[in-house]
């Protein structure tokens, strides 16, 4: 049925969240209930609390994600606690929840994700609770947005229709690229994971090596899911990178404002790591990240993303102390390897899997028998190429575009999608990672947080 509410445990939001002013009551369809739009849809509860709102998630539980929807301890944080308060105004609404409930896990400053998928349904609840009938949950995915005079009809996989008057698109990461040479024998007979964001399930005793197919966060996250006696994991990337280690305490510096250039930035963060723990400076640097990204001109961004992103993404994205711990000592029995390297083919080969690929840097190829592959490459940058229906309706009906540098949807500074044609839409907007091609640094609670706030204003504002 259309507009089914679940019941959830509540919580307090703390005094972050201010109520908003009285305006013309819109109506408001937010689509994907992880972190971008459960926080989106609670500040619009607040900052329009006439407004009709309805939440539209797929999955079977809101306020989770693909990223909080796990329940396994070594599945942690990467940000510490006290930056993960889902109200930056209140940075202490996390700990004071967590000091609510009898049970919850750690790993020192980093609690697990299930725990804050946790909260993050509490957080919806209290906003259900709050609102009355005026939020509501849709479990049901949107397929297609048509415009339907000044406002939009939001076409549902059930067949049911919204009539709305704005849509914020809150889908979080694409699904993962296809990789290069993949037969397609190799999915039919079961071998291929496409993502495992989507469930492996037990892969069984029989699967003793296992292809993992890139070597950033969601590799760790499946290898010390699927770690068992006897079973060896090869890593392949590009460069055979992987997430550095937090420190137990990670120091901070002095805030400074970085300028110039890719190559300029990195000199001098090169300069200031040579006094200073890395961590430290990268943390700062991250501060200036985003005005750094929009001051850089097109080819300054290839340049960046074709030869720093890489190491940028192992520093930012750093592991808590504990699973960098375990994933060494996987290393060090020789159960997990990283190698860097091109896929050239993966092929059947009787009831097992044949991967054929080129060392970085080499001219011959290497073979290697393997039981399963799994595709742990991250999210799919370029929108043109997703298979998700909502996109490629979006795309294909000239309602959106990708951005320039093929990161994600293309939009102004006001998180407005630009159609084809290159205008901005005031009654469609995106949040969170969709967003970075615009923004850059929009991947994580710290950001999304302020940019969830900033959307619902800008709506709250558009509809006074």
């Amino acid at each position: 049925m259309l507009g089914h509410v679940q019941r959830l445990s509540s919580v307090s939001e703390g005094p972050c969240i201010q109520r908003g002013r009285a305006v013309t009551a819109p109506r408001i369809a937010v689509v994907g209930a992880g972190f971008s739009g459960v926080l989106t849809a609670v500040h619009l509860s607040r900052k329009l609390p006439e407004a009709e709102l309805w939440l539209i998630e797929k999955a079977s539980r809101f306020g989770e994600g693909a990223a909080y929807g796990t329940r396994e301890a070594d599945h942690v944080l990467n940000v510490r606690l006290d930056n993960m308060s889902a109200f930056p105004d209140d940075p202490d609404h996390l700990s004071c929840w967590l000091a609510t409930q009898p049970h919850w896990s750690a790993q020192g400053a980093f609690i697990t994700r299930g725990d804050y998928g946790r909260y993050l349904r509490a957080i919806l609840a209290e906003a259900l609770e709050r609102s009355g009938s005026r939020l509501r949950l849709v479990h049901d995915e949107a397929v297609s947005l048509a415009r339907d005079g000044a406002g939009w009809s939001v076409s549902l996989a059930s067949g049911d229709a919204l009539g709305v008057d704005v849509g914020v698109l809150a889908l979080g990461n694409l699904e993962p690229a296809r990789p290069a040479g993949l037969d397609e024998a190799v999915v039919a007979a079961g071998r291929y994971v496409s993502d495992p964001w989507r469930g492996v399930g037990d892969p069984g005793d029989d699967v003793r090596r296992v292809l993992l197919i890139g070597s950033g966060l969601t590799m760790v996250d499946v290898a010390l899911s699927h770690a068992r006696p006897g079973r060896r994991f090869f890593a392949l990337s590009r460069r055979g990178l992987s997430p550095r280690a937090h420190k137990a305490a990670d120091l901070a510096l002095p805030a400074q404002a970085y300028r110039g250039s890719p190559l300029v930035v990195l000199k001098r963060a090169r300069k200031a790591a040579l006094t200073s723990d890395w961590r430290a400076v990268t943390d700062d640097l991250r501060q200036s990240a985003r005005p750094l990204w929009r001051s850089w001109t097109r080819a300054q961004r290839g340049r960046f993303l074709r030869h720093l992103r890489p190491i940028w993404d192992v520093h930012r994205h750093r592991l808590a102390p504990g699973v960098a711990g375990r994933i060494q000592t996987m290393i060090d029995a020789g159960d997990l390897s990283i190698d860097a390297g091109r896929i050239v083919r993966i092929e059947p080969a009787d009831d097992k899997v044949l991967v054929t690929w080129r060392p970085r840097g080499g001219a011959r190829t290497t073979t290697r028998r393997i039981d399963l592959v799994i595709n742990c490459t991250g999210p799919l940058a370029d929108v043109a190429n997703s298979r998700i229906p909502l996109i490629r309706d979006l795309v294909e009906a000239g309602l959106a575009r990708a951005d320039p540098d093929g990161l994600g949807l293309d939009v102004d500074d006001d998180c407005r999608i630009h159609d084809v044609d290159g205008a901005a839409q005031d009654e469609l907007y995106a949040v969170g990672p969709l967003t970075r091609g615009a923004f850059w640094e929009v991947t994580s609670v710290p950001d999304i947080r302020i940019q969830a706030a900033e959307v619902a204003e800008a709506i709250a504002w558009m509809s006074g």
